[in-house]
């Protein structure tokens, strides 16, 4: 064997690595992009040597452009927010937004404080009325909804109508799709609704 033999193999093992190494990023890009992360596969293509500028620029197109993009509209929504009147007020721009939704994160907290003291009491009670040999009570907390409370209940609402309309639209899609009678029968409600 001579020094160029061994060159080469040394040349061969490390394109090999590199090509493992490329492979691994183009895996995890799948992954990556569906987490709305792919501006990191670009970085990880630079840091393993493939084309920093090339990479740079495409940093910038999925990551610098829209972070720019929002931040524009950040300052568009804050700039003509309070120019515009209604019969309640200006419309709020982002900073008073902001604002309101640390107080109902702040209320959230309080209501679930609120509803841990609760149970703290109810505990307490019901380990009296076993000390006592009476049955414990138990009952639920009735405080108001927080927001976050009020999101998940839209979203589980949402979720639902979906799955409804899904169980009664297809098997009606399939019905009219098959059957000229049944297409006829249905075509008229469909066009209304």
């Amino acid at each position: 064997m001579t020094t160029i033999d061994s060159q080469f193999e040394a040349d061969a093992a490390r394109e090999a690595r590199r090509a493992r190494l490329f492979t691994r990023i183009n895996k995890a890009d799948g992954f990556l992009s569906v987490l709305g992360l792919g501006w990191v596969t670009p970085i990880l293509r630079a840091a393993a040597g493939d084309n920093p500028r090339g990479q740079v620029k495409e940093v910038w197109r999925l990551l610098g452009v829209p972070v720019l993009a929002i931040l524009l509209f950040l300052v568009v929504w804050g700039s003509l927010a309070p120019q515009v009147q209604t019969s309640l007020g200006a419309i709020p721009g982002p900073a008073q937004v902001w604002e309101q939704v640390l107080n109902l994160h702040a209320d959230h907290e309080r209501q679930m404080d609120r509803r841990d003291d609760f149970y703290a009491r109810q505990d307490e009670r019901n380990a009296q009325r076993i000390a006592n040999g009476e049955e414990p009570r138990f009952r639920t907390y009735t405080g108001a909804p927080t927001y976050y409370q009020q999101i998940w209940t839209s979203i589980v609402t949402v979720f639902f109508g979906f799955l409804l309309a899904t169980l009664v639209a297809v098997p009606l899609g399939i019905m009219a799709g098959l059957s000229a009678t049944a297409n006829a029968a249905l075509n008229p409600l469909i066009q209304i609704f």
